[in-house]
């Protein structure tokens, strides 16, 4: 049986073994986007949840500093 966490699980830990400085979930399940940053070894050291309603900026690390709405990742383009 396929469970949300064990989905998700491999895919973080390689992402965090590759060295990808950010790992960005929707999850609408739980209504949030999952911010993941600062990669060591299998995993990464920080995890900070955002609800709807708000934006978040990624860490200029990935190249670009962007601001992203939490809303749309949520509910994708309606235009």
């Amino acid at each position: 049986m396929s469970t949300r966490r064990g989905d998700l699980s491999p895919t973080v830990e390689g992402c965090a073994r590759a060295g990808i400085p950010v790992h960005v979930v929707v999850d609408r399940k739980h209504d949030q986007v999952l911010l993941r940053s600062d990669p060591r070894s299998r995993e990464y050291k920080n995890k900070v949840p955002h609800k709807r309603g708000t934006s978040f900026t990624v860490p200029a690390v990935v190249g670009v500093e962007t601001k992203l709405s939490v809303d749309h990742l949520l509910d994708g383009d309606e235009d």
